[in-house]
Formats: C-alpha cells, structure tokens, sequence
C-alpha cells in the first residue's frame, strides 16, 4: 500500500514536512503533497515527530537477560564478571538467540533501527555468541541495522587462544574490533594489539575505558594517543569514561583536547554506571558518569546507550532510549530545554553520524522511519512518548503502545 504522511515534524532540520510512500520507497519528502491515486492511504500526523530511529550504540545482547537467571548478589563490577565466566560454560548459541531476539524486539518496538552491540569472544564462549549475532543480523536487516563488536572481555594478553578467536571473529564478519585494557596488567599493551588487529583487518574500534571511579585511571588519555600515533583519527570510540568526573578541570581539560584532536567518539551508560559506580563512597557518593555537559561544551560528539539490560552488571533496562535519556538527565543534570534536546540528539542524530549509519530520510530511501507521539523532543522525554507508528514489512502500523 501506498501512503502519504501528512504533517510530520522533522527535529533536526525543524519544519513540518509530508513524506509520499510508494512500494516500500520513500517517494517524496516536501511540503502539503496532494495524493494522485485513490488507493493511497493518507495519515495525518499532526505535527508528530518523525525521525529516521534512534541510534543504540552500545549494548551487550549476548548477556541480555542473564540476570532473570543468575543474582548479582553485592550488585558489584567484580561479581558481575565473575558471574558470566562461569555462566558461559552453559550458554549456547541457541540460548544466545533467544535472549538477543527478545530484547531486538523490544529495542525496535521502542523504536530503535540502529544498534551496536559488544559480544564477547574468548576461550569459554569461543565464537557460539559471534556466529549467534551474525544469524541475526542477517534476520532482522529490513527491520534493523546491526553492527557487531567482536569484544575482549576477559582479556587477551595472558591468554592467546582468546585473542586467537577474537581475530576469527573479525575474520568471519564482526564489523568492529572492541576493547576493555583495564582487565589487564598491562593496558598500553592489550590496547596496542587491538590496534594491530583493527589496522590489519581496517575495521574501527571501540573500547570500555576508564569505567571506574578511580581518579588516577585516566587510560583514555593514551587511547588518544595511541589513536593519533597510529593514524586512526576519527575510527575510534570510548564507552563509559567515568572517571574523568572524578578529576578537577585543569587534569581533564588537556585529556579532553587531545580526544577532541584524535576525533574520539565517546558514549555515555548512565544506567549501568549510576547504577554500578559509587560504591565504595560512604558519603557524597559520586553518580559516576561521564561528565557529559563537559564533554559537549568542547565539542565532543557524545552519545547516550543502553549497554547491559537486565544482565549481572545492571538488573534494570527495557531497550528503550528515551528512557535512557531520561535516566541520564537526572544523573547528569541536564533538565534545561537545550539540554534537552541535546539528549534527544544524542540517541539519534549523533551516534548516528559518528557511527556511520545511514540517518536520511529521503528520496530512494526504503521506508524505515518511526513516529513519535509528541510534537517536541523535549515532551518526547519528558511524557516519555510511545512510539505512534512505523514501517514494518512496508506496512504502517499504528497505535502501537510500548511493550516493557
């Protein structure tokens, strides 16, 4: 069926703007288009916003779940890795599967189209989760674009058979090589191997940096480095850098303008970190984010994710951004308008960019795009709007209320 959307807010270019649909294909995106055939169903949107999807740039859907069957008991960092070492014994591809299509299903009926996620490669799991991923990327690439981190979690410098099928997974189609150095003894180490396995399979990295409270762990500052050296300007990003809050200015400002020269990308987990950090604090206790009002006001590109869904690292999550951002408004103190609606970009046009995912609405484009029942994206976040319609299998649906 062919359609036209009527009345649609467009946030990022701000105009209210019609989109023609025809077999699929977005056919015209332009101001008050009149329908040409009686077959065409005509939608008023009125004002709603539409957006291409928002941008999930950083998830663990091989643990997703996990935590509705092993207890964090203490809560902590530590027991939650120590948890899934031994977990991945019992887990199979299968296992894997199920749990990542659920939590898929859930990201995209909260209206989520782009998603990367972290999955783990070493000795006990080898490349069951790998080869579980790739299945369902292939399965859900009309409906999602995913990109697969082929990550490090228990480390590779004491153990050559994790790096072994670290360097398979990138062999067999992981779209990105990940990181975690502060597992190791030796993190200039482990970060200078990741950089030789990405420079030789010219894929871009991502790695887990500084997710601690400790103010003298600052190892994005040679992540930096080591991008610049190595030639990798504008190919890397930084999960979590919680500890850069933990700093005063005149240490972290000359750490930010080398970030800022190596065009790292860095994304902020405000509900894994609120929820993990801080817990050696008896008073004032630190929230343990990123400091992202910082990190934009020197012109940083940052990006909000969801990172662990109700997993050993965080019982809590329902693969819905606006909810993210929500959580990192409180934890970030960001509750002005502009703040905002920079949030709102920052789980959209932001990571989208960074990330290199196709964020146009346009003509030619397949019609993928979502509708967002309110009008701003402040009200967006603030009523935490459901998602009011979408294409799936080149129908519109609407009248869809969030599953959670």
């Amino acid at each position: 069926m062919d359609y036209i959307l009527k009345n649609g807010y467009f946030p990022f270019v701000n105009e209210i703007q019609d989109v023609y649909i025809k077999d699929g294909l977005v056919e015209k995106v332009e101001k008050d288009i009149e329908s040409i055939d009686l077959d065409t169903q005509i939608i008023d949107l009125e004002n709603k916003i539409v957006i291409n999807g928002f941008v999930d740039g950083h998830m663990h859907l091989d643990k997703a779940l996990i935590g509705e069957k092993v207890i964090n008991k203490s809560g902590t960092l530590y027991e939650a890795i120590e948890i899934m070492s031994k977990y991945k014994h019992s887990m199979t591809k299968e296992d894997v599967k199920e749990r990542s299509r659920k939590i898929l299903d859930l990201s995209f009926r909260n209206g989520t189209r782009f998603l990367r996620t972290h999955i783990d490669v070493d000795d006990k799991i080898q490349l069951k989760s790998v080869e579980a991923l790739l299945e369902l990327k292939e399965e859900y690439k009309e409906l999602m674009d995913i990109q697969i981190v082929a990550f490090p979690q228990d480390g590779i410098i004491k153990n050559s058979r994790s790096y072994f099928y670290l360097e398979e997974a990138l062999k067999m189609g992981a779209d990105i090589v990940g990181g975690i150095p502060a597992i190791e003894e030796d993190p200039i180490k482990h970060m200078n191997m990741i950089f030789d396995l990405a420079m030789k399979y010219d894929v871009d990295i991502d790695m887990h940096i500084d997710e601690t409270d400790d103010a003298d762990s600052l190892i994005v500052n040679d992540l930096a480095s080591l991008t610049i050296a190595n030639g990798y300007i504008g190919r890397v990003t930084a999960g979590h850098c919680c500890s850069l809050s933990a700093n005063e200015e005149e240490i972290i400002l000359p750490i930010v303008e080398l970030v800022k020269k190596a065009k790292i990308n860095i994304i902020s987990l405000p509900s894994t970190n609120l929820y993990l950090q801080g817990r050696g604090d008896k008073i004032n206790i630190r929230r343990g984010i990123a400091p992202v009002k910082y990190l934009l006001d020197h012109d940083i590109p940052v990006a909000i994710g969801s990172d662990n869904i109700r997993d050993p690292f965080n019982p809590f999550g329902n693969g819905n951004l606006l909810e993210e951002i929500l959580i990192a408004a409180h934890g970030c103190h960001m509750g002005g308008e502009k703040d905002l609606n920079k949030l709102f970009d920052m789980v959209s046009i932001i990571p989208g960019e960074v990330l290199k995912f196709d964020y146009n609405i346009k003509e030619g484009n397949k019609a993928n795009f979502i509708v967002i029942d309110a009008r701003t994206k402040v009200d967006s976040i603030i009523r935490q709007a459901n998602i009011y319609g979408y294409f799936k299998n080149d129908i519109f649906k609407t009248n869809v209320i969030n599953n959670q």
